[in-house]
């Protein structure tokens, strides 16, 4: 019990205080978690998109051709590994080197924008990930699983362009874990592509392939126009601010 500032007896009913108390805490917890599923949601589609191991299958496929089961495993592991370990090093130092050479987050959304509206560019025009004279080279490599597999092919400057853009977009801690997740997913989903590279070509074709593809690529499209709308938004936001 506590008193108005006249004297008069209030009586406080402690448990329906706790009880709204608890109501607003579980209604910022669910808009919070709300927050963070659209935020790992959007972050795979994005990388997914960009990354896109189905398009790599048929590059897999033509570079192993002369492989047998046990070796082709070996490779879609290590190249799995690499890009994991690609991702995970700019998501983890890509702040620090945009400061080293002094690059705004906002120039990075409109350069990383234009690099990932050339990839879905090449992605609906059919375009080939590797020119020949790279699958060539690639060839006389005793390590594929590095290059050209894991770069420049599923790990390129459109991924690192994505991942380093994730970060600007962070509002809370739990999303740096997300990011962390996301790529160990997709890194995942490129091992399984690359192991079930064979029968996913012969069986779905090469018509079904560049069909998804080109669905890849429109949501690419999509994803690089958002990113260099929001850096000029940013961008002239801040200029006229100054």
């Amino acid at each position: 019990m506590s008193t108005l500032w006249n004297g008069a007896p209030l009586i406080v009913d402690v448990n329906k205080r706790k009880g709204f108390g608890m109501m607003d805490f579980s209604l910022a917890s669910a808009s919070i978690r709300a927050d963070i599923l659209t935020f790992a949601v959007g972050s795979f589609v994005s990388l997914f998109s960009v990354v896109n191991p189905v398009m790599a299958a048929p590059v897999f496929v033509s570079l192993t051709d002369e492989m047998n089961a046990e070796e082709k495993a070996q490779l879609a592991k290590g190249a799995a590994i690499n890009i994991g370990i690609i991702l995970l090093v700019f998501f983890l130092l890509g702040s620090f080197i945009l400061g080293l050479f002094g690059i705004s987050i906002n120039a990075l959304r409109i350069a990383g924008g234009l690099m990932v509206l050339t990839n879905a560019y090449n992605m609906l025009n059919k375009k080939e990930r590797l020119l020949p004279e790279e699958k060539a080279e690639a060839a006389d490599r005793d390590d594929m699983a590095f290059s050209p597999l894991a770069m420049p092919l599923m790990s390129g400057p459109g991924s690192i362009a994505i991942i380093i853009g994730m970060t600007s977009n962070v509002k809370f801690w739990l999303d740096y874990g997300v990011i962390m997740a996301v790529i160990l997913v997709v890194a995942f989903f490129c091992y399984i592509t690359m192991r079930l590279a064979d029968p996913l070509v012969n069986r779905c074709g090469k018509t079904m392939v560049k069909a998804f593809t080109r669905m890849m690529g429109f949501i690419l499209l999509c994803v690089g126009v958002q990113m260099i709308a929001v850096g000029v938004q940013s961008f002239l936001r801040a200029t006229l601010t100054l």
